[in-house]
């Protein structure tokens, strides 16, 4: 066979391929609320084609023995490549506030795909707008030039997260306020990866539902594969065109380290004095609101 006959025998059998892939229907979106409670933690991450390391806070056990609704509280990455199945199957979250929080230059990089007309209240709190654009800035140079001397990725990540418990105290508050006034109906929110900022989020919220430290650390570690995943076709990319070096580097950034979330808790500490005056004086939440939260998001075990 001729390589010009061989080329185009393969470009036909590729074709072949992706049409056949796009006729074959997704798989049903699971939601874990919706199956028996033994079923849940096993779909806790939730199979949408296209919204990635979307998650459900539920069953997670309080130290007063009680335990996270399931259904109530998701947190997520962005939907930016969310497709029309996926989009169909997002009414089945019931969600009532859907929570963006994502700089502006990220909108408007990877805008999300929203279903029209929206089902739910979308609340906009940008966190670490200028910081943010100016890390990917001094990233790019350096994944042009190849030049990571003194960078540390690591490092890095944990002052975003001392950021976030001290310069962003505002917006976090903010996000604390749409929560509450949620009421317990089910809220999303999100970030780019669904990481760290929404990390973050998550571990204080957990943190004042009276889950432990350890399983804080285990829901806070489990973006880890899921955001990798989806940036495989970006390392990939590094790596052949820029090197190792450059791919170990930018992929420590879009995975997660339990000392970026200790460093957030720390200087929570540092800032504020303890975590329980964070939450009274940074977020201002009085003990009727966490009441509510408790209330609303918590069941017996």
């Amino acid at each position: 066979m001729s390589r010009k006959k061989l080329f185009w025998t393969l470009f036909t059998v590729l074709a072949l391929a992706v049409t056949v892939i796009q006729f074959i229907p997704p798989e049903p979106v699971v939601v874990p609320a919706q199956l028996p409670p033994e079923q849940r933690d096993s779909h806790r991450l939730l199979n949408f084609e296209g919204i990635h390391n979307l998650r459900d806070l539920g069953g997670y056990a309080t130290a007063d023995g009680r335990q996270v609704q399931w259904g109530k509280l998701y947190r997520s990455a962005n939907f930016a490549e969310a497709t029309p199945a996926d989009l169909a199957a997002l009414s089945q979250l019931g969600l009532a506030t859907f929570i963006d929080l994502r700089s502006t230059p990220e909108k408007a990089e990877e805008p999300n795909r929203l279903p029209d007309p929206l089902p739910f209240e979308v609340v906009e709190i940008p966190i670490l707008d200028e910081g943010n654009q100016a890390l990917v800035g001094e990233v790019m140079e350096r994944v042009e030039s190849g030049d990571f001397d003194g960078f540390d990725p690591g490092q890095k990540m944990q002052q975003a997260n001392r950021q976030f418990a001290s310069v962003f105290t505002p917006q976090f508050r903010q996000l604390f306020a749409t929560v509450v006034a949620a009421d317990g109906a089910p809220v999303l929110w999100h970030c780019t990866a669904g990481k760290d900022r929404t990390g973050f989020a998550a571990a204080v919220l957990l943190r004042i539902l009276g889950v432990p430290r350890e399983t804080i650390m285990q829901d806070y570690m489990a973006s880890l594969e899921p955001a990798l995943a989806s940036r495989k076709s970006q390392l990939l990319t590094l790596r052949l065109f820029k090197g190792e070096e450059t791919a170990a580097k930018i992929e420590v950034m879009m995975g997660v380290e339990p000392a970026w979330l200790e460093a957030g808790f720390d200087e929570i500490d540092a800032t504020w004095g303890s975590f329980d005056a964070y939450v009274r004086d940074g977020l201002q939440l009085d003990e009727a609101d966490i009441e509510v939260l408790r209330a609303n998001l918590l069941q017996a075990g």
